[in-house]
């Protein structure tokens, strides 16, 4: 999910003013593109900070600015641990890009597991980028697989790589290795030499 930005329309700019926007906790940002003015904004540092830690550049305007966008620039400061200023670039809110999901599972096998990709590349929606998908191996039994046909793609979702490819394999489970009948042998052969040497007495 793109994250949310509330936007609040930047009227005064200059370096007293956005150091003023600073210590409010707010950031200056401008938007362009796509043919349209240049707009100068200003987002709160919590929502920027949000966008950075989630490695997501793609961020949805409300308030004075109501448009899909993307990150085009951060500006830092001298130990690159804030952020001062942010490029926004407009784009189509109905915008489909390329990108690699992970692949997790959920459930249990009935059989050892050996997860064979981890990773594929799809079309997304760029405002609605999944957090990854997910194969269920809980009807899983020996000798069967999952392949990339096989899992349900959240919507609007495609896959770039081939449907075939194979994401799991089930094998047989190991067998346990519990020595019972040695232990019973050892068990009687004690209690042999016990009776023995109590005869001798």
């Amino acid at each position: 999910m793109a994250e949310l930005f509330q936007a609040e329309a930047r009227e005064l700019t200059g370096s007293a003013n956005t150091r003023r926007l600073r210590r409010a906790g707010m950031v200056p940002a401008i938007l362009y593109g796509q043919g349209k003015d240049v707009v100068h904004l200003s987002i709160p540092e919590s929502q920027v900070n949000s966008a950075v830690r989630n490695n997501q550049p793609y961020i949805q305007l409300e308030g004075a600015s109501t448009e899909s966008a993307q990150i085009q620039e951060l500006q830092w400061d001298a130990l690159g641990s804030t952020v001062l200023h942010v490029d926004l670039t407009r784009m189509d809110a109905n915008a489909m890009i390329e990108v690699d999901l992970t692949i997790s599972l959920t459930g249990d096998a009935r059989a050892s597991i050996n997860q064979i990709i981890r990773t594929t590349t799809a079309v997304v929606p760029a405002m609605n980028i999944p957090n990854g998908l997910v194969a269920n191996i809980s009807s899983l039994n020996d000798g069967d697989s999952i392949s990339l046909g096989d899992i349900e793609l959240p919507e609007k979702v495609s896959l770039l790589s081939d449907p075939s490819t194979v994401v799991v394999t089930c094998g047989a489970v190991a067998a346990s290795e519990t020595p019972a009948e040695e232990a019973t042998v050892t068990d009687d052969a004690g209690s042999n030499e016990t009776e023995e040497s109590g005869g001798d007495e």
